[in-house]
């Protein structure tokens, strides 16, 4: 090796070897902390029970699961979190739930967080049922032919049967939550709930993808009544706008209050596979803890 090839080298291959070396240091550093995150006990039952809410199985037994996050201490965040979970799957807590778990998260972390519960009630994160009339007067009926503790029974079973979760609704229709027999492949994803390891396609992915599909909100009518119907604006494009068909779509997605990784990782995937150009422009790179963080009174 003469003089020229050594600087060569030196300027050019070892700057890139040097590189390459910082980068691999990076993704072993980012690799051990995943495996040991995702190695812990703990882990495995929080994405159980993650699953089990969203799926809406098994709710007692999430419920409890809760509790014993709750009471063991294990993070304020991640018990909060849960229990919002639980509350936006199941379109609100009965009030037996809201209250014991309150009440039991209020003694493990202290009472300085009443104004955390009251925050998380206003936007509507964590709320308690109101029970109707109807409802009201079963249990009335019912009381006189039971026991005390048995109609605590029936009253969780008919406010089970009452709730009309405006998510189960969604998830039914969106089909957000994928139904397959075989394990998801994350080498070889199949859709957009590949950002969730295949339990969950975002709520805000989904809505994007059939409005593009439809060209409109036609036919989703009953989706848009499901979020609140005056959220959105239809408005008609140009002629020639409609003629580009050949050129690759640019589609600016615009995000209010900010967004989530996941959300930019399952859009660029439509992308992809659908031959569009996803634009981003949001207010907020956020996750749950950050949200969460936000909300809570020092």
């Amino acid at each position: 090796m003469d003089i020229k090839q050594m600087k060569d080298f030196v300027s050019q291959e070892l700057k890139t070897l040097k590189q390459e070396h910082r980068l691999l240091s990076l993704h072993i550093g980012a690799c051990e902390s995943i495996m040991k995150k995702k190695t812990k006990q703990d882990f495995q039952e929080l994405l159980k029970s993650e699953h089990a809410l969203l799926e809406g199985f098994e709710i007692r037994e999430s419920t409890s699961c809760i509790e014993e996050h709750v009471n063991r201490q294990i993070s304020p965040l991640e018990s909060l979190r849960l229990m919002c979970l639980l509350s936006l799957t199941e379109n609100g807590l009965i009030s037996k739930d809201y209250r014991s778990l309150k009440t039991q998260y209020l003694q493990s972390y202290g009472y300085d967080h009443i104004l955390t519960f009251a925050n998380l009630k206003q936007i509507g994160l964590l709320t308690e049922q109101q029970p109707g009339e109807t409802l009201t007067a079963v249990e009335s009926t019912m009381g006189k032919l039971v026991t005390d503790k048995a109609v605590g029974k029936l009253t969780d079973a008919f406010s089970s049967l009452a709730r009309k979760s405006h998510f189960r609704a969604l998830s039914k229709r969106l089909n957000l939550i994928p139904r397959t027999e075989e394990e998801y492949d994350l080498k070889v994803p199949r859709d957009m709930a590949y950002v969730f390891s295949g339990a969950y396609v975002p709520l805000s992915c989904k809505i994007i993808e059939q409005v593009l599909e439809r060209d409109g909100w036609a036919g989703m009518e009953e989706v848009s009544r499901l979020l609140n119907n005056n959220e959105f604006i239809t408005v008609e494009r140009s002629t020639d706008a409609g003629q580009c068909s050949s050129a690759q779509r640019v589609i600016l997605v615009v995000f209010l209050g900010g967004c989530t990784f996941s959300e930019i990782a399952a859009l660029r995937f439509l992308g992809k596979e659908k031959g569009y150009k996803f634009v981003f422009v949001t207010t907020a790179i956020t996750n749950s803890f950050r949200m969460l963080e936000s909300l809570l009174e020092s």
